[in-house]
């Protein structure tokens, strides 16, 4: 009989404990997710996501002069240091592939044989045109002598013979004097002709120079001291580095910023844009260091907007200047920012997260001595994580940041 009674109190007692617990443990949850309502400055704050870069940055570049040396290609770059070395003025950078340049001054050295043979050509050439002119010269001198003496053989013939020899010498003399104008002419075109074949020589040994003191700049040296940091490849959608291709319209490389003056680059949707005036505060945090926090004033705001990858609306680039700076600051480091439109003191604020919606009227689960009721409130401004109540709840009113099971089923109280 006891052994029965041993057994009968835990099937009594176990079932009463379990539903004590379903009964309470759902109130226990609900009443653990509350906030006060509180009563101070609501800040209106836009927000958005950025990235750090600085103010004033000096870029490294492939040679500035690639078109102009007739190459429009894509250039590899063979070798890179890594991003984030110090590196000192005159410190090397990187190594870009020769090849393309390499064809062009093999081209221009077949070119330039080419000219220096066509050079040797004009000048036989031009040695073989004058020496026949002035073999025919030597002619036309002898058949002169031979006119004047048949002339002065003839004095003694009839007028009709005289004036024919003296007609065969004027002839004579004026086929020298013709041959004589045309040799001169014949020698400014052999001079010409030299002038030419041994400018365009000329022009392809200059063109071979300049290949060879641009390939010399292939080696990429640092403009100045400073942190190596790689820029982004918008056509792969990465950072270029070893392997990736420079191009003649956009040479950069790499880049040296200067850490001592650093901005937040930030795009802000067309929405909220007209709220956004130079020199507005700013708070900031970063991704990578999230107990950091810093400050900051909108320094730029574009005019203009623009379409971003991703973006289903136009955004306008607002540039933040930090106030200061610290050693843990590095471009390309996401930023979190926070930029404040006004503020309005004495104002009774909650957290977002407390506020729920049927049709247009707004409401909060209110707790009170233990009991939840499901109040209407007014709303007035609000930012990403907070909102100003102008009528429905008092200071120190506690209110829960998710919907109690147990009341989701009350009437809203609306406010008279």
């Amino acid at each position: 009989m006891l052994k029965k009674r041993r057994w009968l109190l835990p099937a009594i007692v176990i079932p009463i404990i379990a539903i004590c617990y379903f009964l309470f443990s759902g109130k226990a949850a609900d009443s653990s997710i509350t906030a006060k309502v509180r009563k101070g400055n609501f800040r209106d704050v836009v927000a958005s996501s950025g990235e750090l870069e600085a103010e004033n940055t000096v870029y490294v570049s492939a040679p500035a002069d690639l078109q102009a040396n007739q190459i429009y290609d894509e250039i590899k770059i063979q070798d890179m240091v890594a991003e984030g070395s110090h590196v000192k003025e005159g410190d090397y950078i990187a190594t870009l592939d020769p090849t393309l340049v390499n064809k062009r001054i093999s081209d221009g050295q077949l070119s330039f044989e080419k000219s220096n043979s066509a050079v040797t050509q004009t000048a036989l050439d031009t040695a073989l045109t004058l020496r026949e002119a002035r073999d025919q010269m030597t002619n036309l001198q002898f058949q002169m002598e031979q006119k004047k003496l048949a002339l002065e053989l003839s004095k003694y013939e009839p007028p009709a013979t005289i004036r024919q020899a003296e007609i065969d010498l004027e002839k004579a003399q004026r086929d020298l004097v013709q041959m004589k104008d045309n040799y001169k002419i014949k020698q400014q075109q052999a001079a010409t002709k030299m002038i030419q074949a041994r400018r365009e020589a000329d022009e392809f040994g200059r063109q071979i120079a300049r290949l060879e003191e641009l390939k010399s700049r292939f080696i990429i040296k640092a403009p100045k001291n400073g942190l190596l940091v790689y820029i982004n490849d918008w056509a792969s959608g990465g950072k270029k580095k070893t392997g990736s291709v420079v191009r003649s319209w956009d040479p950069r490389v790499a880049m040296l910023p200067d850490l001592s003056s650093m901005l937040s680059k930030v795009y802000i949707n067309e929405v909220d844009i007209s709220k956004i005036h130079q020199s507005q505060k700013v708070t900031m945090g970063l991704d990578a260091f999230p107990e950091v926090k810093m400050e900051g004033i909108v320094k730029t705001v574009a005019n203009i907007g623009e379409t971003r990858p991703g973006a289903t609306a136009k955004v306008f680039e607002v540039n933040i200047k930090l106030n200061k700076v610290d050693s843990i600051l590095k471009p390309g480091m996401t930023t979190s920012n926070h930029i404040l439109i006004s503020e309005l003191p004495g104002k009774l604020i909650i957290p977002l997260e407390a506020v729920f919606a049927s049709g247009k009227t707004s409401y909060v689960y209110k707790s009170k001595s233990g009991n939840i009721s499901k109040q209407q409130v007014v709303l007035g401004k609000s930012n990403d994580e907070e909102v100003i109540v102008e009528k429905g709840l008092a200071e120190g009113d506690i209110v829960y940041l998710s919907e109690p099971a147990s009341a989701k089923d009350m009437k809203i109280t609306i406010l008279k």
